[in-house]
């Protein structure tokens, strides 16, 4: 039985958290990213030369010919999720024959299991399309590889390869990388010395062979310098210009599952955010780690080794300027054999099954009744919007990628953080509203990201609402638009899309919140149908007079071509406001809210792209 109970909840945490990937939990915006990154590579795109990037390749590049097979539309093209499964079994597993060869009893090894399946802290990141698995899991067959140096050579070239590897999937591994490298040189495990063998040479020649192949990939295809500028220069660039950094980034991050937000100088109590599992699997690594380094520092063996190298990595997470939960993946699975360290010394087990099976319930509470799938199921709804109202020729400007199938207006396609840094620095050339009206994109997403980049670029800002109107609140399609006042009774424009558009012009929608607040779509006042709506009324447009491309045109409805040019003058002594509306005015200012109960993707967004951001942990 105790061995049992904890396969049997490892089966059950497990499977509660696989139906977050059916729906319950939202996308992150990484995701997106990766998941384009990687369809891109799937249709022959070289990174770093075809797309801008900054994080290291190895992951689209195994999970390429998988996004080559998916053609679905909406959030359900991320199914590089369930893709990841097996990975995450090949990663348990290999933590598994660690702990066996370390000479952990069973029955520790797979209660120590119980905790990071149990746990918010680990499990919301790991149902994730993430470049830190593949990452961890060819660290961990580093490890199991230094683990086996003694009996053979092969092994440690193995390792090396393994550690090169894995920082090709995850640059932001690579001080611990090297590390565990150098520390397999300095210390002999299997005979517990300082004095390392000289076998453990070799991981430092298979992971230079490792990094030749990998190199050589970069030289052929011509894209070694744009792979330097993106991994190396950009982010040590965007790392030295940082300076919206919240304080204690770290410290938010641990004290998360103890229900402890800091916000500025304060801190508060934030009772769904508690994570029974997360607090102890703090706590347990905290203690195991001090306490094994401390006993077996004078004759240090394989967990020596393990709790040394684990320690170093969070270390290393301690001095990033940004933290989040998914940088402690890794972080917990290395923990795991110090916990079952713990485990094995304790002889009253019953507390321990009792403990575990309360873990689990309270872990399949959290997966199942999280109460997110309205924000996945709002996000789904905005991608295929975006494919319903353009075409495949067509470009989509936005800020985290959500249009899957178009391509990005913008070279820099994500708008994070360190996209605005480079850019402000000089070294990309910003998108302004020049470049919105040389090439129009045929939708704006208008996403958390987009916004700050408008609230930053203000010209643009005003520029994008001149020329778009929402369909979806967050889907804006080219719709002409402006206030027209004494003061200044013309506008110009330049057509975005043809069609034909409807003419809106009147007093009444001089007052219509677009021209109050087209960003703040939290106010009350857009869900005011009766303020936001298009009337049959306003379509009395003989108060403005139009010109398309110098020539006076009349008519409730104009056939406009891109790139046309169009004018309106009003001739009234009131303010006038005019939209040039293509399709159906009722599809205008809606919230999904009216098609389904789903919650909005600005608000997702949102949460997701802040610095302190990233989901709450429960």
């Amino acid at each position: 039985m105790r061995v049992r109970l904890p396969v049997a909840l490892i089966i059950l945490s497990t499977l509660a958290r696989l139906v977050s990937l059916a729906g319950l939990h939202p996308l992150n915006y990484d995701e997106i990213e990766f998941f384009r990154a990687t369809d891109w590579m799937a249709r022959g795109l070289v990174p770093y030369r075809d797309f801008w990037e900054h994080h290291s390749p190895l992951q689209w590049f195994v999970f390429a010919p998988i996004a080559a097979l998916i053609d679905v539309p909406g959030a359900k093209a991320i199914l590089l999720r369930w893709a990841q499964v097996p990975l995450w079994i090949a990663i348990f597993w290999l933590i598994d024959v660690w702990m066996r060869d370390a000479g952990l009893p069973r029955h520790a090894r797979w209660a120590a299991l119980v905790l990071p399946l149990t746990s918010s802290l680990f499990m919301l990141p790991a149902v994730e399309y993430r470049v830190d698995l593949l990452a961890g899991g060819l660290f961990l067959l580093g490890l199991v590889c230094v683990q086996r140096i003694s009996r053979g050579v092969g092994y440690a070239w193995l390792a090396g390869a393994a550690f090169c590897l894995a920082g090709f999937a995850n640059l932001r591994l690579g001080p611990v990388l090297v590390l565990a490298m150098l520390l397999a040189r300095i210390v002999d495990p299997e005979n517990r010395r300082w004095r390392g063998g000289v076998r453990a040479n070799w991981i430092f020649a298979g992971a230079a062979a490792a990094f030749i192949v990998c190199a050589s990939y970069f030289v052929v295809t011509g894209s070694a310098h744009a792979a330097f500028r993106r991994l190396w220069t950009d982010n040590l660039l965007a790392d030295r210009l940082a300076s919206e950094v919240l304080p204690h980034m770290f410290l938010r991050r641990v004290l998360t599952p103890f229900g402890l937000g800091i916000r500025g100088a304060g801190s508060s109590f934030v009772a769904s955010s508690v994570d029974p599992a997360g607090i102890l699997l703090t706590l347990g690594f905290l203690f195991a780690a001090g306490r094994c380094l401390w006993l077996r520092r004078r004759q240090p063996d394989h967990l020596f080794y393990l709790a040394f190298v684990a320690a170093a990595n969070i270390l290393f997470i301690a001095t990033m300027k940004f933290v989040y939960n998914y940088h402690f993946e890794t972080a917990a699975v290395l923990a795991v054999p110090l916990l079952a360290l713990e485990v094995g010394r304790i002889r009253g087990q019953r507390w321990i099954a009792g403990l575990l099976v309360l873990l689990t319930l309270f872990n399949v509470s959290v997966a199942l009744f999280r109460g997110k799938e309205a924000d996945t199921a709002y996000q789904d709804t905005i991608m295929r919007e975006v494919d319903r109202r353009t075409t495949a020729s067509m470009s989509v400007l936005d800020g985290s990628g959500w249009a899957l199938r178009r391509r990005p207006a913008y070279r820099l396609w994500c708008l994070r953080y360190i996209a605005l840094l480079l850019i402000e620095h000089g070294d990309y050339p910003r998108y302004g509203a020049a470049d919105l009206l040389r090439d129009p994109p045929g939708a704006v997403v208008v996403d958390y990201d987009l916004r700050v980049w408008f609230a930053r670029d203000v010209a643009l800002g005003r520029m994008v609402t001149a020329h778009y109107l929402p369909t979806l609140m967050a889907v804006w399609l080219p719709a002409p638009n402006a206030r027209l006042t004494p003061a200044a009774p013309s506008a110009r424009w330049r057509v975005a899309q043809n069609g034909l558009y409807k003419v809106y012009a009147s007093p009444r929608l001089a007052a219509h919140p677009w021209f109050r607040q087209p960003l703040f779509h939290e106010a009350a006042y857009w869900r005011d149908r009766s303020l936001v709506a298009l009337r049959p009324s306003d379509l009395a447009a003989a108060t403005v007079d139009f010109a398309v491309n110098g020539r006076s045109v009349s008519g409730g409805t104009l056939a406009l071509r891109r790139g046309d040019v169009i004018t309106a003058s009003s001739r009234v002594p009131v303010p006038v406001g005019v939209m040039l509306v293509p399709g159906a005015a009722e599809e205008r200012f809606v919230f999904p809210e009216s098609r389904g109960g789903a919650r909005g993707i600005l608000r997702a967004s949102m949460a997701s792209s802040r610095p302190e951001g990233g989901d709450a942990t429960v």
